[in-house]
């Protein structure tokens, strides 16, 4: 009986293996459930990274059309969604952009959409995954667009548990356009008043920029899709000035209407810092003609400044200064901003040079004017902050687009 009693010692020994064998295949099960599970979250993840990257780009490229005034971007909702699906596949595959709106401050900047019936009026919470965050108080002041996109995700295990093999992934994004404020960029070493801009561009009752160059130099035709050259010119003085902008005015030239700036390194640019005071030069060319034949037929950045003072006094004006007493060699401009000018031409007294758009010839209406010709033009600046839009504010063109919301 002594084997008996060994089997029976033994079939004891061996009850549990059958419940491991089964702990073990429901754990197997549970585990290849989670990793389908975490498969399909991952590629609704990914797809959602994508759309969201596709709805960024629309929106951006959609507001810069809108800055533009391309009409043939910036219009109703069926036409720039057909317009930005290229762009939105690129950046997410299989994406479309499934709508397109505007809110009403973007629409008064674009009269030709003024009944169109696409203007962004729905609210939006942060929990809907599709939906943009929304706006804030700040950027409601600005005209903006909203893009939303879509996608599908593959979700192959769902399928296999009885569900469909695809999940819808939508995303939103918001861009808005206005006033920019670059801290500094590379500029022309020649300073303008505020008050002959204004007295060019006709601000602040009418701004009268053209349309900003397209394509390669010149950037203007009337031949093909650029824009079609400007009939007019501009002009920006080095010496001597026709303008109504005399020294007797606040942000007026100093005597002699000499205006380049000292200290400023590069051929023919330097770095200026918005908000600063910079040493004018008495001289009556700052550029040479060389210099200046790679610039021909490009938008370069002109420093306006809003006060002329005979030193700099280390802060930015305020409302006691006298801002017209630079004399000679005693004078700072205070640089309030910048202007994008594209530059046609020039007068100098070490060589002279024709227009790039004829039938127009030398800028200034003397042998005696020192100064450079083109137009003032709208431009996109790639970064910097939002400047309040206020009527007072004449933010001299310059213009950002960024996220809102």
């Amino acid at each position: 009986m002594r084997w008996l009693t060994r089997l029976q010692y033994s079939s004891r020994r061996d009850r549990g293996a059958v419940a491991t064998i089964v702990t073990v295949l429901v754990s197997f099960g549970v585990v290849i459930g989670m990793l389908a599970i975490s498969a399909d979250v991952g590629s609704v993840t990914y797809q959602r990274r994508s759309v969201q990257n596709a709805a960024d780009a629309s929106a951006n490229a959609l507001a810069q059309a809108c800055v533009e005034q391309n009409t043939a971007v910036c219009t109703t909702s069926a036409a720039a969604a057909t317009a930005l699906t290229s762009l939105a596949t690129a950046n997410a595959a299989g994406s479309t952009v499934t709508s397109v709106c505007m809110n009403a401050i973007g629409r008064a900047s674009m009269p030709s959409l003024a009944s169109a019936p696409d203007l962004c009026t729905a609210t939006s919470t942060s929990s809907d995954l599709g939906s943009c965050l929304p706006v804030t108080t700040t950027m409601a002041a600005y005209p903006y667009v909203e893009v939303r996109t879509r996608t599908s995700a593959s979700t192959p295990f769902g399928a296999a548990l009885g569900s469909s093999n695809t999940r819808p992934v939508p995303a939103c994004a918001r861009s808005a356009w206005g006033p920019g404020n670059p801290s500094q960029v590379n500029v022309l070493p020649l300073a303008m008043s505020e008050c002959d801009w204004a007295h060019q561009t006709g601000w602040p009752s009418s701004t009268n920029y053209p349309p900003a160059p397209d394509g390669a130099a010149p950037g203007y035709s009337n031949t093909d899709s650029r824009p079609d050259w400007p009939s007019f010119e501009d002009a920006i003085y080095a010496k001597g000035n026709p303008t109504t902008c005399d020294t007797s005015s606040p942000g007026g030239t100093a005597p002699g209407g000499f205006a380049w700036l000292d200290g400023l390194t590069g051929p023919c640019s330097g770095v200026v810092t918005d908000n600063s005071w910079i040493h004018g030069d008495t001289g009556a060319n700052g550029c040479s003609s060389s210099s200046f034949d790679s610039l021909q037929g490009t938008v370069v950045y002109v420093p306006v400044f809003d006060c002329m003072m005979s030193s700099d006094p280390g802060r930015d004006p305020i409302s006691t200064d006298d801002c017209k007493s630079g004399n000679g060699n005693n004078t700072y401009y205070h640089i309030g901003g910048f202007a994008a000018f594209y530059l046609s031409g020039w007068r100098l007294t070490n060589g002279s040079k024709n227009s790039v758009r004829p039938p127009y010839g030398l800028c200034g209406s003397g042998n005696d004017d020192r100064c450079v010709s083109g137009w003032f033009i709208q431009d996109l600046i790639p970064a910097g902050s939002f400047v309040p839009p206020t009527p007072t504010n004449p933010n001299y063109g310059i213009k950002i687009i960024g996220p809102a919301g």
